[in-house]
């Protein structure tokens, strides 16, 4: 639960790093100018839909966009803030 606190911006955000296996989330934004250029070669701007496939232990997260998998180095994932979404919601 501290990553969890600790990763939160202002305004209750969290960052993508924050992600565990099996939820799903919005991207809000991503303020680095690399990060952004990097996150949307990989097809994930602001507004896609991400649901976490898996988190490799002091590795990457490996996060599914529509039919895409793709493992997210924890430094970018820092950098990408999100929505953290119901179960529910489809990717």
């Amino acid at each position: 639960m501290r990553n969890r606190q600790r990763n939160r911006h202002r305004g209750g955000t969290q960052t993508l790093d924050t992600m565990r296996r099996g939820e799903h989330c919005r991207i809000l934004g991503i303020d680095d100018d690399r990060a952004r250029g990097q996150a949307i070669r990989f097809g994930m701007g602001e507004g896609a839909l991400l649901s976490c496939i898996t988190k490799v232990p002091a590795g990457p997260l490996v996060m599914r966009s529509g039919r895409q998998e793709i493992a997210i180095g924890r430094q970018l994932a820092r950098r990408i803030r999100i929505e953290q979404l119901d179960s529910q919601a489809a990717c």
